[in-house]
């Protein structure tokens, strides 16, 4: 019984490293921004696409909340430059920046 318990805990616990590293792309640099953010920081969310160093924001892919530091990774996008918690998720960014900010509105829809 004892052996089953550990291959349980083995399991449950490889399970949620593997979730907490895809999350943000497996690197441990997002940790520090946020840190920044558990520290208590009550200044108010930015939203992504209008940040600058210092805002607290959400990535705009995992949309966990961190402090843009000077080493945040960027995407320019539309004129825009975009922060992210991680290079994991600046990539995923760049790879389909749609499915992340979602489609444009089509100016014809809104007529109706």
């Amino acid at each position: 019984m004892i052996p089953r318990m550990k291959k349980l805990a083995f399991l449950l616990l490889s399970s949620f490293l593997v979730f907490q590293l895809a999350a943000c792309g497996g690197k441990d640099g997002a940790s520090e921004a946020r840190a920044d953010v558990s520290a208590g920081d009550e200044s108010p969310l930015v939203p992504p696409g209008e940040t600058k160093i210092g805002d607290r924001s959400t990535c705009p892919v995992s949309g966990e909340e961190f402090v843009v530091t000077e080493s945040s990774p960027t995407v320019v996008h539309e004129g825009r430059t975009y922060h992210f918690c991680c290079p994991g998720c600046a990539a995923r960014f760049e790879a389909d920046p749609d499915k992340y900010l979602g489609a444009p509105v089509d100016a014809e829809d809104d007529e109706d």
